[in-house]
């Protein structure tokens, strides 16, 4: 189905395949279900290197590096951005067009979503930009929504019914909430502009998004991503009530913590964001 898309070729997103698993399982424990913790203690899995993936002169780093600080408080990201020769702006948009256009093309095109945090993406960079994103760890932590989409029979547990507003919080809390607020905060710290500089790249690579797919324009209206707030999902909750399984995998939507709402940093931008946010420029430092 992906592999097929040409959206997703262009974007040259790919995922690293999981070529071998093997377990085991202790016979007293046996009866206690394949799922149990006592039967996931002793494990291994063989995944396809990235390095198979990539041409000459490409290289690769988990996204959760752009958060990277050394012990003498200087950023990664803005080494990364300084060395690309790019201004803070470019650099971030060709980040978005690598991470996340393909995850909302998978989402409002197939209603296929991942859990596509820092650990979890990597990065390939050409003179220290990044170009496009391979995605891992896809067995256990993938969810299809839409109903129409034909499964095979191996892969039909990875459908869940629910509602539209949970759906569209596994774009609001796993990419927003969990990785883009703390890269977006890495921008002001590390003397890039303001934090708006960041929101409003977001807001203007989802509207070119939904510009260049007019098709799906009842699904953007549906699925808002522009709505004022959405429901606070509280991850570290769900770790810190079952310290052995974090979701019940054969219900993970049940699962779910909630406290509140947030904020949605690019409500403001639906109407339009090409008008410069005033003060949000900034030239890198030497050094």
């Amino acid at each position: 189905m992906l592999g097929k898309d040409r959206y997703l070729q262009a974007r040259e997103f790919d995922m690293l395949g999981e070529v071998a698993t093997v377990g085991y399982r202790h016979p007293d424990f046996a009866a206690l279900g394949r799922s149990h913790i006592n039967n996931k203690m002793l494990a291994a899995l063989w995944r396809e290197s990235p390095l198979t993936k990539i041409a000459e002169g490409q290289t690769l780093m988990t996204m959760a590096a752009l958060l990277h600080r050394d012990a003498e408080d200087q950023g990664l990201l803005q080494c990364l951005i300084k060395a690309s020769g790019l201004t803070v702006e470019a650099w971030l948009r060709r980040y978005l067009e690598a991470y996340l256009t393909p995850l909302l093309h998978c989402f409002y095109q197939y209603g296929l979503v991942f859990m596509p945090h820092g650990e979890n993406l990597i990065l390939v960079f050409e003179n220290y930009v990044p170009v496009r994103a391979l995605m891992k760890d896809i067995t256990e932590e993938v969810i299809v929504f839409d109903p129409k989409q034909e499964l095979p029979e191996a892969a039909q547990r990875l459908f869940v019914e629910t509602s539209d507003e949970q759906q569209l919080l596994y774009l609001f809390t796993d990419v927003f909430d969990c990785f883009f607020r703390f890269l977006g905060a890495q921008v002001p710290n590390q003397g890039l502009g303001n934090e708006e500089v960041f929101w409003k790249e977001v807001a203007e690579v989802v509207r070119e998004y939904q510009a260049q797919h007019p098709e799906l324009a009842d699904a953007f209206t549906r699925w808002d991503l522009f709505q004022p707030t959405f429901l606070c999902c509280c991850l570290n909750r769900l770790q810190l009530s079952n310290t052995k399984q974090m979701l019940n995998l054969a219900d993970p939507i049940n699962s779910l913590k909630f406290a509140g709402t947030l904020g949605n940093p690019i409500a403001k931008y639906k109407g339009g964001t090409r008008d410069e946010v005033q003060g949000t420029r900034k030239e890198l430092p030497d050094g």
